[in-house]
């Protein structure tokens, strides 16, 4: 975080420096206009009789860190306005546990498709919304939910058969063709240009460092991702058939059909209740809300997004509201886990192992939740992690909550606190360790390019990447990954109270093996389903604060990015955030290579052993 300030500043002086005056000025508009917007927030109004609104057109984090990161280049977004592509599940999953209680909220409407962005919007976390909707609808005024589709994906979908009534696009279409993992391998392009590239692991599965070395799946790769895919799609059949009430057999049968259900095949199988265009839905829409006849011209139905209810004036509490010195702290750990301090886009070791110290210092910290997002990463940092994890837990109660991953590293990370909460879809386990090592020699001398060496001892240049490791470095750099991962089961086994060996022991179960949540649950990687809420409930009660509203106080760390970072923003090189518009297929392939290049920058384990995912996990 400290990196925000410290560019920030130094942009700020060489504008400033270069532009002078008018700049300066610029930014304190921007300042006051962002404080005005701020102030206007806190005084949203709410009429009785209106429709939450939920534009579905976004990415759900975990984190407020990542999630309040608006557009560099949106000014809008800088601004504080209701147009940032990135919420927090719980900002969302609170809104609508309140708006179930508020009288004024009569109804909510779902539209929009997820744009799943990094870790979020995966179906973990998209079935804490799916829940949180439909205890919504459930409640004793037996509020409705409407949705609108126009092509909806297996994610929209999947929260949108939460809804009482869902209206398709006539025109429309839905694509659920079923889940698939492709993944993209480098082993050609490596050795077309003379990248030279050397791994070492342990376990059947481990295989991250596969795309570099292979040119397809390897049979253990396919097996494990053809297992999870099959989980993963089964939750989603069984959710959706039991929300529409219809047969899980012909819903299979209507998606192998083509890939694509047609918006009459769709309303025949009661997958959808009616096609209908926009229009008609708002007007229906306009019938269970009336707007004043002045609103009518922009606003065909009294209603409040969800974004600008979550800053409502006097919507109800909730436990954990209010200002009590008794506080429950949630702690996000999303994103990759690098050594040293990290950024926004990661998890440093250093800087997550100084929160939990901060925490365990802070008296009014009663009980800790921390929320697991990450495919894992360093070893050495998430052993940093874990240090840390264990003696806060010494003090205080600790309690792990898995989003959509919680694997290698996130899992090692989770195993020593109190109690651990997944969902069915939660990817975890992963409990393996790799090395991995480039080379340039071969590229480098097709360029005329040569190196040479002077050293005191055997192995003072085995970092270095102008030629291949030597058998011996190799030999020794495999003991090392050994050696991890024998600490990694020693780790799982004492803290999950497990056998190490045989047939039920974490060695057969490991093998750098991923496990949905389910599956986790019957192997006794983890203590229960559940997601966040539940999890926060655990450590209310494993804390004794009581579960009255004033008890105690809910306190999320680390905090949501200031607007001095936010500025500092529009001078870096950022990536714009999602849009609305659908990006066409080249497009999404290139920033898929893109941000799987952009891991590199993350392996950053002084040991070059890592504990992660592989980094191609990407489900759609």
């Amino acid at each position: 975080m400290k990196q925000f300030f410290i560019t920030f500043f130094a942009n700020l002086a060489a504008l400033f420096f270069v532009f002078g005056g008018p700049i300066l000025l610029f930014l304190i508009l921007i300042a006051a206009s962002f404080s005005a917007s701020s102030k206007a927030k806190h005084i949203i109004s709410l009429e009785r009789g209106s429709i939450l609104v939920f534009d579905m057109s976004i990415n759900v984090n975990d984190s407020p860190e990542h999630a309040s990161v608006p557009s560099p280049l949106s000014l809008g977004g800088a601004l504080g306005r209701d147009d940032s592509k990135n919420l927090t599940l719980r900002s969302l999953t609170t809104a609508l546990k309140k708006a179930s209680r508020d009288e004024r909220i009569k109804a909510l409407y779902l539209f929009g498709s997820f744009q799943p962005s990094d870790f979020g919007s995966g179906y973990a976390s998209l079935k804490e919304l799916r829940e949180a909707i439909l205890a919504f609808e459930n409640t004793s005024a037996h509020k409705k939910v409407y949705a609108y589709l126009e092509a909806p994906t297996t994610r929209d979908y999947y929260v949108a058969s939460a809804a009482n009534i869902i209206y398709l696009n006539p025109y429309g279409e839905m694509e659920m063709p079923g889940l698939a993992v492709v993944k993209t391998y480098y082993k050609d392009l490596c050795d077309k240009y003379g990248i030279g590239v050397q791994v070492t692991r342990v376990g059947k599965y481990k295989s991250a460092v596969e795309p570099f070395i292979l040119n397809k799946m390897s049979d253990a790769d396919r097996e494990e991702t053809q297992k999870l895919l099959g989980d993963l799609w089964g939750d989603f059949v069984t959710g959706a058939t039991n929300a529409r009430k219809i047969d899980p057999v012909a819903f299979q049968q209507l998606v192998d059909k083509d890939g694509y259900i047609t918006p009459e095949d769709a309303k025949n199988a009661n997958i959808v209740d009616k096609l209908a265009y926009l229009g008609d839905v708002l007007s229906d829409l306009g019938g269970i809300a009336p707007a004043s006849d002045y609103d009518k011209v922009t606003l065909p139905f009294k209603q409040i997004s969800i974004g600008d209810y979550m800053h409502a004036s006097r919507t109800p509490r909730l436990p954990g509201d209010g200002s009590s010195d008794k506080v429950v702290a949630i702690l996000y750990l999303e994103g990759e886990i690098v050594d040293g301090w990290g950024d926004v886009d990661n998890i440093g070791g250093d800087r997550f192992s100084a929160e939990l110290r901060e925490l365990s210092k802070d008296d009014a910290v009663k009980a800790v939740v921390i929320r697991v997002n990450s495919p894992g990463g360093s070893a050495f940092a998430s052993e940093a992690i874990q240090h840390e994890v264990r003696n806060l837990n010494k003090k205080k109660p600790v309690i792990v909550s898995m989003g959509n991953y919680a694997a290698s590293g996130g899992y090692w990370v989770s195993t020593y606190s109190d109690r651990i909460f997944a969902e069915p879809n939660t990817l975890t386990g992963s409990i393996g360790v790799f090395g991995m090592f480039f080379d340039i020699q071969k590229i480098a001398n097709n360029i005329g390019v040569t190196f040479d060496a002077a050293k005191t001892g055997a192995f003072a240049d085995f970092e270095t990447i102008s030629r291949p490791k030597t058998p011996q470095e190799l030999d020794l750099a495999q003991q090392r990954v050994n050696l991890l991962y024998g600490k990694f089961l020693d780790k799982v086994a004492e803290s999950r109270h497990l056998p190490r060996e045989g047939a039920d022991g974490i060695d057969t179960i490991a093998q750098g093996r991923v496990w949905t949540g389910s599956e986790a649950l019957r192997l006794h990687l983890v203590d229960e389903i559940g997601g966040l809420d539940q999890a926060i409930t655990y450590a209310v009660e494993k804390a004794k604060l009581g579960n009255r509203v004033g008890d105690y106080r809910i306190k999320e760390y680390p905090p949501k990015v200031t607007f001095t970072e936010t500025l500092a923003l529009l001078f870096s090189n950022q990536e714009e955030p999602v849009t609305k518009a659908k990006i066409d297929p080249l497009t999404q392939q290139f920033l898929k290579v893109k941000a799987e290049l952009k891991s590199f920058q993350n392996f950053n384990d002084p040991f070059g052993a890592y504990a992660r995912l592989p980094l191609n996990w990407d489900i759609h």
